[in-house]
């Protein structure tokens, strides 16, 4: 990370297909209200715990034994799983990060996972050193080492560029702003065919994160790389994807990542052309057979020919006049 990130509080990732991503690192003041209300939510839950067992044990006798042994059953439960469980399915999140919009990830980039968020909620505990005794805000309390100070959670946050405590070294995580201003929100998508080819995508099919931001990217900026480039760059993008469609080996790849944009993001046909061409299906199992008799077969949707909205055609041109789908491929 240089200089001018760490003044940004910015982390730089680039993937292997050479595509940066930047996060904004939530600092100690951003990640201190999640803390607080993720708190609060345990101790409602040890009140809640607390009155049920208290209304179980007049309604049912049993030894008071019982009732603290079930009580503290539920209280290591909920503080030593509430991050662990949340964090792991729920995208890096619990309650307190959902409401302040931070999240975990990994330091490259990729969501957390069940052994980053055992590890990292597990030393929660380390971080909160060293504790200090009730007695020096109660003079009559007991002298209970409770009271958490997180010296060495700031110190680790001070020393690291990404503000990771020692959880989050150990895990290789760290806590992000989960803003989406990534998302390109004047993307206009004008070829027609996009439309009918995204209807061809499995309806099953689930983005994560990572793949949203890629393709978000990379629609917002298409039309400013190089023809070349931008064909060399879809098909890295979109290899994997026509394997995992089952889609014909010469599916425009620049095709197939603007159709995956226009399903993921834009909604009642916002910034796409209202006529939608109609295409063959592009799945393998229905590729067009040649008949017997001489009648024209369609042409597939194939890499050969110009890509979409290539820079020397004008875009009047490409929506206003469309050649016919016999003769138009990609």
């Amino acid at each position: 990370m240089n200089a001018q990130s760490a003044i940004d509080l910015t982390a730089v990732i680039t993937t292997p297909e050479n595509i940066q991503f930047e996060y904004r690192i939530a600092g100690p003041f951003r990640r201190l209200p999640a803390l607080l209300l993720d708190f609060a939510i345990r101790v409602i839950c040890f009140l809640v715990a607390f009155v049920l067992l208290l209304i179980v044990g007049l309604s049912i006798p049993f030894s008071g034994s019982i009732a603290t042994m079930l009580f503290l059953i539920f209280w290591f439960a909920i503080d030593w799983f509430y991050g662990l469980v949340f964090e792991s399915s729920w995208n890096g999140q619990t309650p307190g990060k959902y409401l302040t919009k931070i999240r975990v990830i990994s330091i490259d980039g990729r969501p957390i996972n069940g052994y980053q968020a055992t590890v990292r909620n597990f030393l929660r505990l380390a971080d909160f050193a060293p504790m200090v005794s009730l007695e020096m805000f109660f003079e009559d309390a007991p002298a209970v080492y409770m009271v958490p100070t997180f010296l060495v959670s700031l110190i680790c946050m001070s020393i690291t560029s990404r503000f990771q405590r020692l959880g989050d070294i150990a895990a290789g995580t760290m806590v992000v702003v989960n803003e989406r201003a990534w998302v390109p929100n004047n993307v206009k998508l004008e070829d027609p065919r996009i439309a009918s080819l995204s209807e061809h995508i499995p309806a099953n099919f689930r983005m994560s994160s990572t793949l949203a931001k890629v393709i978000a990217l990379y629609a917002e900026r298409r039309t400013r790389i190089p023809t070349a480039r931008r064909a060399e760059l879809a098909s890295h993008l979109a290899r994997p994807l026509l394997k995992q469609f089952q889609f014909r080996d010469d599916t425009s790849p620049d095709l197939l990542l603007c159709a995956l944009y226009y399903r993921e993001f834009v909604t009642k046909d916002a910034f796409v052309d209202t006529r939608v061409q109609s295409l063959p299906s592009p799945l393998k199992r229905e590729a067009p057979v040649p008949s017997s008799d001489d009648s024209p077969v369609q042409a597939p949707i194939s890499n050969s020919l110009p890509p979409i909205l290539n820079p020397s055609t004008t875009e009047s041109t490409a929506t206003a006049n469309p050649i016919p789908l016999d003769r138009q491929v990609l």
